[in-house]
C-alpha cells in the first residue's frame, strides 16, 4: 500500500511540472511592419545600395517595379534584413520605382524608391567661330549635351539662319554682307528646364573694303591768275564729287575715271579764296575725302584762311605752314555769314596774359629758314588784319600790351594795342615795325592810331612800313591814322631764334606771348608797301564782298 501511494505522489508531480514547460513555450504572435522612415529611399545617379529593416516574425516577399532597383531578402537575424539596390543612372531625368513588401495576413507596404539624375551638360565648340566671309557661307557648331537642347537668333538678325540641325550639330548660313562694316550675332544654346546656357558669337567681315584716296592728300594752292588742278582719285567704286555752291570760282574742266581736273578763274580780290571740295563713294557715301583747294590774292607773302575744325591754311604763294597750337583753353572757328567766311575766336585764361603757353591756343608760322620771307619784311612791308577785341579799353584801361598779329622780339614788325602809359596814344591801336642802322641803337616806329578798341565792332586794319619813304602808316577802315617817320633806313628782324609770326598773341622767344582774347577775320602780309588807295581798296573789298 505504501509504494502505490508513493508513486502516485511522484506521478501526480510530474504531471505538474509537464503542464508548466508547456505554459513557457507557447507561440509567439505573428507581426509585420515596416517603419515610416524606411517608407522613401532616395539615390543618387551612381549604382548604390541600402538596407531597410522590415520588423516581422513572419515570412515575408519584396518584389520591385521596375528592372533598375533590384530587391533581396536577408537573414531574418539580421536587423536590416531587406537589400534594396539601383542601376547606375546615366539621364538627367530622374526615375522613381516602388517596392512591395507583402506578408501573409497583413497589409503590404509599399516603399517609394527615388534615384536623381545626373547634372545637365552643355558644350557648344568653337565658342568663337572664325567670320564667315563677307560673300557669305555657313560655320559649323558642334553641340554636346546630355539632353535636349535648343538655339535662338535674334529676330532682327534676319541675314543668319539655320541650314542643318543633327542631335550634335547645328550649321548656320550666312548671306552677302551688304555693308562696309563686319557685323556680328549672339546665338544662344539653352538646355530647356534646366540652368546651363550657352552664347556664341557669329562674325561676318566687311562684304566690301572701300577704297577712296585723292591726291596730294589734302590741299593745294593755285595761283592768283588761275589754272588748274588734277586730283588723282584711287577708288574700287564708282564715286562723284562735291564743289560748294558758293565757290562759283571753281569749277569741273575734266572728269576720268581716275582723275577730277578743276579749273580756278583769275582771282581778281585782294585776299586769297579756298573751297573745301568733297570726294566720296556714291554707293556709300560716309566714305569721303576732304580736299581743300587754295587760291592766291594780293596777299603775296601770308594769307591765313581759317578752317571749322581748327586748322588753318596759308593761301598765299609762299604756303607757310601754319601751326595750329591748342593748349588750354582752346580757340574755336565758325562760319560768319556777316563776312562770308570763318572766324576764329581766341579764349586765352586772361587778355594780355604772358608768358602764356599754357594759358591759351594760338597760330604760329615759323620762317627761320625762310630766308625768302626775311627779305621781304626787309624791304617794305604791308601788314593786314580785320580783328575784333573782347576788352573795351575805351573803359578799362590795360597796362599791358596787347599783340594779336605780330613778330616781335627785340625786333620785328606787326600790330599791338599799346599800354596806357604810351606816350605816342595809351591803348591805341597800333602798327610797330622796328628799324636801324648799323651801329646806331634800334628804333621802334610807333604808328599808332589813337583809336581805342571798344570790345563791339571789327577793325579793319592796315599797317604798311615803306622803306623808300623812311615812314610807317596805319590805316583804320579804310583811313589813315597815323603817319611816322621812321628816321632810319634798315628794317630790324626779329632778334631772338627761332623766328617766328605769332596769330593770337606775340612771337616771344620760342613761347607765345601777350595773349588775346577776341576774333580774327583776315591775317595777311604783303610783299609791297601799299598806297592809300590800295588800303582804302582793301576795306571796300571786306565791306562790299
Amino acid at each position: 500500500m505504501n509504494r502505490v501511494v508513493r508513486f502516485s505522489m511522484i506521478a501526480c508531480l510530474a504531471a505538474l511540472l509537464f503542464a508548466c514547460g508547456d505554459d513557457d513555450k507557447k507561440e509567439e504572435a505573428p507581426y509585420f511592419g515596416v517603419e515610416a522612415k524606411f517608407l522613401t529611399q532616395s539615390f543618387g545617379p551612381a549604382s548604390d545600395t541600402k538596407y531597410v529593416t522590415v520588423k516581422t516574425n513572419q515570412a515575408f516577399t519584396a518584389t520591385s517595379s521596375a528592372s533598375w532597383c533590384k530587391t533581396e531578402r536577408l537573414s531574418a537575424e539580421t536587423e536590416e534584413n531587406l537589400k534594396i539596390s539601383v542601376d547606375a543612372l546615366n539621364d538627367v531625368t530622374s526615375r522613381t520605382a516602388t517596392v512591395t513588401v507583402a506578408c501573409e495576413g497583413f497589409t503590404s507596404a509599399v516603399i517609394t524608391v527615388n534615384q536623381s539624375g545626373v547634372q545637365a551638360t552643355l558644350t557648344v565648340t568653337p565658342p568663337q567661330p572664325e567670320a564667315v566671309a563677307g560673300s557669305g557661307g555657313d560655320v559649323t557648331l558642334t553641340v554636346a549635351a546630355n539632353t535636349t537642347w535648343e538655339y535662338s537668333i535674334p529676330s532682327d538678325a534676319t541675314w543668319l539662319t539655320k541650314a542643318e540641325e543633327t542631335a550634335t550639330s547645328l550649321t548656320l548660313t550666312a548671306e552677302a554682307n551688304p555693308q562696309t562694316s563686319p557685323r556680328e550675332v549672339a546665338v544662344t544654346f539653352t538646355l530647356p528646364g534646366y540652368a546651363a546656357t550657352q552664347v556664341v558669337t557669329v562674325s561676318q567681315a566687311a562684304g566690301f573694303q572701300p577704297v577712296l584716296t585723292v591726291t596730294p592728300p589734302s590741299s593745294a594752292t593755285i595761283v592768283k591768275a588761275g589754272g588748274d588742278l588734277i586730283l588723282a582719285i584711287e577708288a574700287n567704286a564708282d564715286w562723284e564729287y562735291d564743289i560748294p555752291a558758293g565757290a562759283t570760282w571753281l569749277t569741273k574742266k575734266e572728269e576720268t575715271a581716275t582723275a577730277l581736273t578743276l579749273t580756278a578763274a583769275n582771282n581778281a580780290l585782294w585776299g586769297g579764296r579756298s573751297a573745301v571740295v568733297t570726294v566720296s563713294l556714291t554707293e556709300y557715301p560716309e566714305y569721303t575725302r576732304s580736299y581743300t583747294v587754295c587760291q592766291s590774292g594780293a596777299a603775296d607773302m601770308l594769307d591765313v584762311v581759317f578752317n571749322t575744325d581748327g586748322t588753318a591754311n596759308d593761301v598765299s604763294p609762299m604756303a607757310h605752314n601754319v601751326e595750329w597750337i591748342n593748349f588750354n583753353y582752346p580757340l574755336s572757328v565758325a562760319y560768319d555769314a556777316a563776312w562770308g567766311r570763318n572766324v576764329v575766336t581766341f579764349n586765352p585764361a586772361a587778355n594780355g596774359t604772358s608768358p602764356g603757353a599754357n594759358n591759351g591756343s594760338y597760330y604760329r608760322v615759323d620762317y627761320n629758314s625762310n630766308t625768302a620771307f626775311q627779305e621781304k619784311l626787309a624791304d617794305g612791308h604791308t601788314f593786314e588784319c580785320l580783328v575784333k577785341f573782347d576788352h573795351n579799353y575805351t573803359t578799362a584801361a590795360a597796362s599791358y600790351e596787347t599783340k594779336f598779329f605780330s613778330t616781335h622780339g627785340s625786333g620785328g614788325t606787326g600790330f599791338l594795342i599799346a599800354n596806357q602809359t604810351q606816350a605816342t596814344g595809351a591803348n591805341g591801336i597800333t602798327f610797330l615795325p622796328n628799324v636801324s642802322v648799323a651801329g646806331i641803337t634800334n628804333t621802334w616806329v610807333w604808328a599808332n592810331s589813337q583809336i581805342k578798341p571798344d570790345g563791339q565792332k571789327y577793325y579793319h586794319l592796315v599797317g604798311i612800313w615803306n622803306q623808300a619813304e623812311e615812314k610807317a602808316y596805319i590805316y583804320v577802315d579804310g583811313e589813315v591814322k597815323a603817319v611816322v617817320d621812321d628816321t632810319k633806313t634798315v628794317y630790324r628782324p626779329v632778334q631772338l631764334d627761332p623766328r617766328w609770326l605769332a596769330i593770337g598773341g606775340d612771337a616771344g622767344g620760342n613761347a607765345i606771348e601777350g595773349l588775346f582774347q577776341g576774333k580774327i577775320v583776315i591775317a595777311r602780309i604783303y610783299d609791297k608797301p601799299l598806297t592809300a588807295g590800295e588800303a582804302a581798296a582793301l576795306y571796300a573789298e571786306i565791306t562790299n564782298p
